[in-house]
């Protein structure tokens, strides 16, 4: 195969494959005829023509109806496949839920009066069902500016504490001189200098990957010590790679598809509209769905935690609906544009410019 041949073909693989069969040897056959006398290689002109043409055909769909329903359901997957970008991440750090029983017990210097455990071993149940509020995102107003706790961990409780403010005072003197990183015992919690009495010593350390929040509570006679894994670092990163892959690999199958309904009969096209209608509404309204939910108030001091990157991989697990409303939808529109082609009512691919 001359060389000038070869350099066309490869050229040509800028082009979707439909369109390369159906369109490839006509084009060949132009350019070949065309060149010049001895010319070995394409002209910068001709390899960027065929590129930008190429590249339009894999990712400009060919109506503005085709370009609002590639751009809806790219989106879609692409904030779904964001979850699993931050999902995996996640697991792969793997933080380990802390066991503080027998510790916590002794820096308060009584057993505890109860314990509970925050969900975190599904960590797509984990991220469902955590919101952003409390704890965990009080811990700047608490003094603390260092990692931010993942919302799974331990909790243990002590009741009828007869002086709080001395046993936190004494716990935090404790890690102090253990090494850990200690934030201020702050006093929060009174609005007023008459509920001054609901107001609660807390404060935060830190060590080796793990989180301590040491608390008052209840009109200064109880403490809770809650221990909490560092969210893993990377998360956003590959929520973002995840957004990307969705985003690039759907839009190009979008506009494949896009394509080649273009292609079919009035009817067809009528056919594959009603089909879509659903389909395009469940991903505007899921999609606004994951975002909202895991944005935080813009009107609180609330942050974004690295769990609610997962929120829209969690939300299709926990909630399908929409998900299946759009598998359904797809199946639909692959039967009508299999059929179309089975009876021959594709019309031929446009011829290039």
């Amino acid at each position: 195969m001359p060389d000038l041949e070869r350099s066309y073909r490869r050229l040509l693989w800028a082009y979707p494959g439909f369109y390369r069969r159906e369109r490839g040897p006509e084009i060949l056959t132009t350019l070949l005829d065309a060149a010049e006398p001895g010319q070995v290689r394409p002209s910068r002109g001709e390899a960027a023509h065929l590129l930008v043409n190429g590249l339009r055909y894999r990712f400009v769909p060919p109506t503005w109806i085709g370009r609002l329903a590639t751009g809806l359901v790219a989106i879609w997957v692409a904030v779904v496949l964001s979850g699993a970008g931050a999902l995996a991440v996640w697991a792969l750090a793997n933080p380990e839920e802390p066991d503080l029983a027998a510790f916590s017990d002794e820096l308060v210097g009584r057993p505890a009066s109860s314990a509970y455990e925050l969900p975190g071993g599904n960590l797509l149940d984990m991220a469902y069902a955590y919101r952003t509020y409390g704890e965990f995102q009080d811990f700047a107003m608490e003094g603390w500016n260092g990692g931010r706790p993942a919302p799974m961990g331990r909790s243990r409780i002590y009741e009828q504490v007869t002086d709080t403010s001395a046993v936190l005072a004494d716990v935090h003197q404790q890690l102090t001189n253990a090494g850990w990183r200690t934030g201020a015992l702050n006093q929060v919690g009174a609005s007023s200098q008459d509920d001054v009495n609901s107001a609660h010593g807390v404060f935060w350390a830190s060590r080796d990957g793990v989180l301590l929040r040491v608390s008052g509570y209840d009109n200064q006679t109880g403490v809770t010590v809650g221990a909490y894994p560092v969210e893993p670092r990377g998360v956003l990163a590959g929520a973002v790679t995840g957004f990307l892959i969705g985003l690039i690999v759907v839009w190009q199958a979008m506009t494949w598809m896009a394509h080649r309904i273009a292609r079919t009969s009035r009817p067809a096209r009528r056919l594959i509209l009603l089909l879509s209608l659903p389909a395009l509404l469940a991903c505007t309204v899921n999609t606004l769905d994951n975002v909202l939910s895991m944005l935080p108030d813009p009107g609180s001091a609330n942050v974004l935690f690295a769990a609610d990157h997962m929120y829209p991989l969690a939300n299709q697990i926990a909630d399908p609906l929409a998900a299946t409303v759009i598998a359904l939808a797809l199946t639909g529109i692959f039967s009508v544009i299999a059929a179309a082609a089975r009876t021959d009512q594709l019309r031929p691919a446009n011829t290039a410019t």
